[in-house]
């Protein structure tokens, strides 16, 4: 059943919201606040950083060392600190980066999509803005509607949420700020709120997560700044003239490939031998691989690092790969392998693999591997309990503007203007979902098609309930707004220098890949074979193109 199916029954609350936290001020949190007070709620938004914005806040700094092993995901994004507050000494600002670390935001960062297709409602962006614009422009945007609609007012910056909890009827918010105090020193203080409703806007880009690779820990103690998570990258230039090793064929990782390379000597490319998951995420992976510089190869998975010995530079070392070959002069590493689904601030609602069962943990957890978020209907409501939200979990969407659709649906719903369904109808929804996609990131992920499902049944349940509640109708997706969408594709292979008939023809070639359609299809071996086989065959169409001209 969904919610077109409009079933009699639909879920009451036991008690009336009225009050409303927000965890999290970027690109979700931001909207979420303006149409939650708009439906008439007493809300408060906490951000660790020092404005809205979220991960499009640039800091020149990089991130601390990192943790190999990936911590649990009950501690991947950080560690909860309870203690007395006051003044202390933090002359290297290790507390204060560890409280708000940086921002995985490079500073040749942009948008995947349309920058049309990313506006908020009421706030479009100025006339002439291009369709690709870079991560200050985004920033600035977020910083202008938290500004004009008046969030900033609802905001407590420098605070971060170290636990969240329901006791009774009421979620209880455990609050820290840190802030500066003269030279070398810092400002902390921690107090608590309570709120009938909580919801959770701090996205799933604060938890970096590095492979269970042998040797990887060793590496990663023996040259802790040469061995790092793309979180921690920032500027191409330090790459100049040297080999790195590039873990991770995605958008992160082609993106820092495409940005070191004109710097670099060598780049070798780590890719998944076997593509798994869906076939429009197959297919988006193997669309990344035509992606790659002419001065980057694809390699097979890796083996192992191997492990230093006593005075050796990491140029002496070496790494082993799957298919027998070994790498040798790397000299610096960098791990594009995505994030943890993290919420440390909920610890009964994570259930840790290497974690025994304890008496306060919740019969449902929202995180177990850290791959996804689980039990939630429609990737926003907590089906056991509605009172606690989501927004920023769904990926491949337009962001901005699918995740304000999703703030408008828990704004109607808190305020009462909209109505969930009921407690089996929305368990029923969700294994659907899990049957269709499966638990994990697959259950998250949107693409063209999904996005635009979503938002259309999103729209018409609102406006469906709207006819009661006399709540505004909401519009939907516009004729225009499709428009623009429909040029993600093509902005992205521009981005990345392909021709339109190139692009078409990498079109061609993974639709006939699908279900094994050519009689002679080349069966390979490993992804890093198809994907350098096909970029000799791209690069010898271009030599053959430029000799007819």
């Amino acid at each position: 059943m969904s919610i077109d199916d409009l079933p009699t029954e639909k879920h009451q609350f036991a008690h009336p919201i009225r009050s409303v936290a927000v965890i999290g001020s970027g690109p979700t949190g931001t909207p979420a606040a303006r149409h939650l007070r708009d439906a008439g709620l007493n809300v408060r938004v906490f951000e660790r950083q020092n404005q809205s914005g979220g991960i499009w806040n640039w800091r020149p700094a990089a991130s601390l060392p990192l943790s190999v092993p990936t911590p649990p995901p009950s501690k991947g994004a950080f560690t909860p600190v309870v203690r007395d507050g006051g003044v202390f000494d933090d002359p290297q600002r290790e507390v204060r980066d560890r409280f708000n670390p940086p921002n995985p935001c490079y500073w040749n960062l942009t948008n995947n999509v349309p920058t049309t297709t990313m506006a908020f409602k009421d706030y479009p962006y100025p006339a002439g803005t291009e369709s690709n614009v870079s991560h200050t422009f985004l920033a600035d945007y977020v910083h202008s509607y938290a500004r004009h609609f008046g969030i900033d007012k609802l905001a407590s910056y420098n605070t971060r949420v170290e636990q969240a909890d329901k006791r009774g009827h009421k979620w209880v918010l455990n609050l820290r700020k840190v802030v500066d105090e003269g030279e070398g020193k810092a400002r902390e203080e921690q107090w608590s709120e309570e709120f009938d409703a909580v919801v959770v806007a701090t996205g799933h880009y604060n938890a970096p997560y590095i492979p269970a690779i042998e040797g990887a820990d060793t590496w990663a103690a023996a040259w802790p700044s040469k061995v790092i998570h793309s979180q921690g990258y920032r500027v191409p230039e330090p790459y100049k003239g040297k080999t790195v090793l590039l873990v991770g064929i995605g958008t992160s990782g082609n993106d820092i490939a495409k940005d070191i390379s004109p710097f670099v000597n060598k780049i070798y490319m780590v890719g998944r031998n076997k593509l798994r998951g869906p076939i429009e995420y197959k297919k988006q992976r193997q669309m990344q691989r035509f992606l790659l510089p002419e001065n980057a190869q694809a390699v097979s998975e890796i083996k192992r690092f191997v492990p230093p010995a006593a005075g050796q530079v990491i140029q002496q070392t070496s790494v082993e790969l799957t298919d027998g070959t070994v790498l040798e002069g790397i000299d610096e590493v960098i791990f594009a392998t995505g994030y943890q689904y993290s919420f440390p601030f909920l610890p009964r609602y994570h259930k840790d693999p290497t974690s025994t069962e304890t008496s306060d943990a919740v019969e449902y957890p929202l995180v177990t591997d850290g791959h996804g978020v689980l039990h939630l209907w429609r990737d926003v409501f907590y089906v056991p309990d509605p009172t606690l939200t989501f927004i920023g979990l769904s990926v491949n969407t337009s962001a901005f503007s699918f995740f304000e659709y999703q703030s408008i649906a828990i704004a109607r719903v808190l305020s009462g203007k909209a109505r969930l369904p009921s407690d089996q109808d929305r368990w029923r929804d969700y294994k659907e979902l899990i049957a269709k996609k499966g638990e994990g990131k697959f259950s998250h992920l949107m693409n063209r098609d999904g996005e635009r499902a979503y938002v259309k049944a999103t729209v018409e349940w609102l406006n469906r309930d709207a006819e009661w509640s006399g709540a505004p109708l909401v519009e939907g997706h516009s004729e225009a707004w499709l428009a623009e969408s429909d040029k993600t594709v093509g902005l992205i292979a521009a981005k990345y220098g392909l021709s339109p008939e190139e692009l078409k023809r990498i079109h061609q070639e993974l639709e006939e890949s699908e279900g094994l359609t050519r009689e002679n299809k080349t069966d390979y071996t490993t992804a890093s074979e198809e994907t350098n086989a096909r970029a000799n065959d791209g690069v010898a169409r271009r030599s053959a193109s430029a000799i007819k001209v």
